[in-house]
This record gives C-alpha cells, structure tokens and sequence, in this order.
C-alpha cells in the first residue's frame, strides 16, 4: 500500500463547489512534493462548518487506487 500525507485548508465556500456539482476531483500536492488527486467525496466525514482543515495520510493500492484516508493532525 502506498501512503500519502497531505495538508488540506479547504474553506466552506470551496467545498461547495462539489455540493453544487462543480468539482469532483482535489488536486494538491503530498508533503513529499507529489501531485495527488483524489475524488473530493472522500472528505465528507472530514467537513466541519468551516471546511476541511488539517493533515490527512491517504492510503492507495498496488494500482494507486484510492483505499482509505484519516486524518493525523
């Protein structure tokens, strides 16, 4: 399994982008430098009144196929 942290400071505003249908993907970079995208769904559990804010380790298969995500910090 690959592993990869990120930072998210996404505002309210931002994220509903997605409720409105317009955004389906989050494209930011890994602590590591690395470009991810991942489907923005992925962060419901994560969304607060002020948006999605923190540090996420996202897990992926041998296919880099999105697994599981939780949040570090």
């Amino acid at each position: 399994m690959k592993k990869l942290v990120i930072s998210l400071n996404i505002t309210r505003e931002q994220y509903m982008e997605y409720y409105r249908g317009n955004v389906r993907n989050i494209v930011t970079k890994a602590t590591n430098g690395q470009r991810v995208q991942f489907p923005a769904n992925i962060l419901q559990p994560f969304v607060s009144h002020n948006g999605v804010q923190g540090l996420f380790e996202l897990e992926f298969d041998q296919n880099y196929k999105f697994s599981k995500i939780r949040r570090i910090g």
